[in-house]
């Protein structure tokens, strides 16, 4: 007779337990890839015009935006974005300080939802990125990445504790 359980691989494909390796790993795909498409589409070719905008003075577009958005300084604005996509997407893809990062990342990328709607043009791709990574202040950078190493680190050692009196 036959047993009424369902078998063993339909309960761990309908699992929604996060602890299993699955789960590990599909945070660590999408880390990475979210993490290496911002640094490079838009960290990287930013800085790019950033430094030719003040090498040779080429016209940078993401000034031009910034400064009809209304917002302050917008040549600061435009390479502290470009600093933030820059620096902190990497060391989401690496899980370092997740959360952090993710965090600043996710404001930056605010702005770019904006800069997308007042130019008029589709928010789309600037929502599903900022989407994405605010998802990584909950979730943070999973089994695979060095926040988990490092906190595994700190719990095999033991607290350090000052003395006052020699």
């Amino acid at each position: 007779m036959k047993s009424a359980t369902h078998p063993s691989w339909r309960l761990r494909w309908l699992s929604p337990d996060t602890g299993e390796a699955r789960a590990a790993w599909g945070v660590l795909i999408l880390r990475v890839i979210v993490g290496a498409l911002i640094f490079y589409i838009h960290g990287w070719h930013k800085l790019e015009g950033g430094i030719a905008f003040l090498r040779d003075g080429t016209p940078w577009q993401l000034v031009t935006e910034v400064a009809e958005m209304g917002l302050p300084a917008p040549l600061a604005a435009a390479f502290f974005a470009t600093a933030v996509q820059f620096v902190c997407a990497p060391l989401i893809a690496f899980g370092f300080a997740t959360r952090l990062n993710a965090a600043v990342l996710t404001a930056v990328l605010g702005g770019a939802i904006a800069q997308n709607l007042g130019a008029h043009r589709d928010p789309q791709l600037a929502l599903l990125y900022t989407l994405v990574v605010a998802a990584f202040i909950l979730i943070g950078g999973g089994r695979f990445s060095l926040d988990a190493r490092l906190a595994a680190r700190t719990r095999s050692q033991p607290p350090v504790v000052p003395r006052l009196f020699p």
